[in-house]
């Protein structure tokens, strides 16, 4: 598999797409996002755990049913959540007007929505600028940025990511983009990823694949603990690579689930580095776990931590916030059998099997330095059995509170 993160949603054979503006933001900037494929698709999305769960995520749940899509549409600033039936109406709205400009059914067109909870959404601006995108929907790079800012909120920077395999002597491409930065918890977070591929695929099986990418990337993320009603990962599949058709298992599967998880763990990435107020990437590799939902646990108590993030702002290495975050994480953990490092090589180690290792002034010095990297890596070997996870953070800094302190004012 390689990498060009300069292609975008539109480099999968048979897809189209549009960004711009249509006034649901004060600031003018992009709200409204068009991605448009040639030939109905396999579809599949995987989406927030949170119950109260947004009235665009309750339409796609429905819509994606029959497993098959033409179009995904998306704005951003106003999140149609906690809207009743009203805003449940505006999310079909949404999809019947996107139908009709680029001529599918309303129930082949999926729908998302991002910004403020509880506010109705401008209808009138909506439409007018569906119909817009619809004229302008194009491939190559102008269109792919235009829809990657399209769908941003608090995000500083849009986030794209591309992938590719080899499948029967066919190049088969896969690519996304996603929006993230606050009120990112795992299963998922407030984040919207769409991603588009060639390959010939089954909706069940693309489902399968999705579902298997999304717990090795966007639920092993932290930035704020905040579940949010509105997390959609969303996948169309035009089938035009010209591969056979991919299994439900067996090699071709696997390679496919592979490429698809390195596209989301890359995007995954993206949103953890553009967190709210973020100045530093944390990672806890956790090893020697009994099993893995142990493993997740204790890279989730890790990540999820206050102490721990405020610690990695200031560059303090009190790694004891970090052991007993493992110790209350509800894993099987033992003391005298776990031991933490900190390095992307395993740098430092500062608890070794239950006992605080004695550090020299060298390895103080490099404690310190490794403490001021804008990547930090955590490994806890937890000396129980054989499960190893990878769970992503950031730190927590004064710049997230007054964010989300004036998020609405």
């Amino acid at each position: 598999m390689s990498k060009k993160p300069t292609n975008g949603v539109t480099t999968p054979k048979g897809f189209r797409a549009a960004g711009g503006t249509c006034g649901i933001k004060a600031s003018g900037n992009p709200d409204l996002t068009l991605i448009v494929a040639d030939v109905l698709c396999s579809a599949a999305g995987v989406f927030t755990t949170n119950k109260m769960k947004s009235e665009p995520v309750q339409v796609d749940l429905l819509h994606l049913k029959s497993g098959k899509a033409r179009a995904i549409i998306c704005n951003s600033g106003n999140a149609n959540a906690s809207t009743g039936k009203p805003g449940y109406d505006n999310a079909v709205e949404m999809c019947r007007l996107t139908a009709q400009a680029i001529g599918c059914e309303t129930k082949q067109v999926l729908v998302s929505s991002t910004g403020i909870i509880g506010r109705p959404l401008p209808m009138d601006k909506i439409g007018r600028g569906i119909a817009t995108l619809a004229s302008k929907l194009d491939r190559g790079s102008a269109s792919d940025a235009a829809a990657a800012r399209g769908i941003m909120t608090t995000d500083l920077v849009p986030k794209t990511s591309y992938a590719q395999l080899k499948l029967d002597g066919k190049t088969i491409h896969l690519a996304g983009i996603c929006k993230g930065s606050g009120m990112i918890a795992p299963n998922m977070a407030t984040m919207l990823a769409f991603i588009t591929t060639d390959a010939a695929i089954a909706p069940a099986v693309l489902k399968k694949a999705l579902q298997k990418a999304a717990i090795g990337s966007f639920n092993r993320i932290s930035v704020d603990q905040h579940t949010s009603p509105s997390d959609s990962v969303i996948m169309l599949a035009s089938g035009l690579a010209g591969n056979k058709t991919i299994p439900a298992a067996g090699k071709a599967f696997d390679q496919f689930v592979e490429a698809l998880t390195g596209l989301c763990a890359d995007m995954a990435y993206q949103i953890v580095k553009d967190g709210e107020g973020a100045t530093k990437v944390f990672r806890v590799r956790v090893t020697g776990a009994k099993n893995e939902k142990d493993a997740d646990r204790v890279g989730r108590a890790v990540v999820d931590s206050p102490l721990v993030k405020t610690a990695v702002h200031g560059g303090d290495p009190n790694w004891g916030r970090i052991t007993t975050a493992a110790g209350y994480s509800g894993a099987s953990v033992v003391a005298e059998k776990m031991s933490l490092f900190i390095g992307h090589q395993k740098d430092v180690c500062v608890f070794e099997k239950g006992i605080p290792t004695t550090l020299t002034k060298v390895q103080t010095r490099k404690l310190v330095k490794l403490m001021q990297q804008k990547e930090i890596v955590f490994t806890l070997e937890l000396g129980q059995g054989k499960a190893d996870v990878e769970w992503l953070g950031c730190d927590l800094s004064r710049q997230y509170i007054a964010i989300n302190a004036d998020y609405t004012t």
